[in-house]
């Protein structure tokens, strides 16, 4: 369930970090940009890559919000509960648009307001879980689905259900991962003088790549010859 398959006829789930499919858009990249409906858009990238490989189900997320001692930052959406849920559930909406399931990885810790943003906006997809007794958690919660999983695939509510359907327009990815990149630019601070990738405490700009051109829009940014476009994780 931790790598993408080439090609299969069978039903499959994969749980890889989003910047894995699509290059460089992580979780905090869709987080921290300043249009967050960018997020529908991507679900529906990754999903057209996935269905064509194959894949039935994608598990992604986190229902816990972005801490310092975070390990990876970039499997977190944001510190604030709220950007969280939108990003987890325009996401999950673009990936449905695509024909593939979205299912939440609510394992670890979980921040209530989280699930209750989620709840909120009607956007309780299925969720893996490490165990019954997590599930039941979200349910007092009031987080209800209709398929849960566990982490080694089990079925621990209702059963599977394909998408059948697949999008069919053509989406040019580079184009899609540039305009998210450069909506990502974060003004953490100018009195470091540096450019962090990747690094949401590293002070300075924060971009999510380190490609030439996006590291070009950093510095005028930290210059002060261009506005940034991102908001702080």
């Amino acid at each position: 369930m931790s790598e993408i398959p080439e090609s299969t006829s069978t039903s499959v789930a994969v749980n890889v970090p989003l910047q894995s499919i699509l290059k460089d858009v992580s979780l905090l990249c869709l987080g921290s940009s300043g249009n967050l409906n960018l997020s529908r858009d991507v679900g529906i990238a990754v999903g057209k890559i996935l269905k064509e490989r194959g894949v039935s189900y994608y598990v992604f997320g986190s229902f816990d919000v972005l801490r310092r001692t975070d390990p990876d930052p970039l499997l977190k959406v944001s510190s604030s509960p709220y950007i969280t849920a939108q990003v987890l559930s325009l996401l999950a909406e673009g990936l449905s648009i695509a024909g593939v399931v979205p299912v939440f990885n609510a394992t670890g810790p979980v921040n209530d307001q989280v699930v209750t943003a989620l709840i909120t906006r009607k956007a309780t997809y299925p969720v893996m879980v490490e165990d019954m007794e997590k599930y039941e958690y979200l349910k007092k919660l009031g987080y209800t689905t209709t398929f849960v999983m566990d982490t080694k695939g089990n079925v621990l509510v209702g059963r599977p259900v394909r998408f059948s359907w697949a999008y069919g327009k053509e989406i040019d990815y580079e184009d899609l991962r540039r305009e998210v990149l450069e909506s990502s630019v974060v003004l953490l601070d100018r009195n470091t003088g540096r450019i962090s990738v990747n690094d949401p405490w590293g002070g300075g700009v924060l971009v999510f790549s380190n490609e030439e051109w996006l590291l070009k829009i950093a510095q005028d940014v930290l210059d002060g010859r261009r506005a940034p476009t991102g908001r702080t994780p």
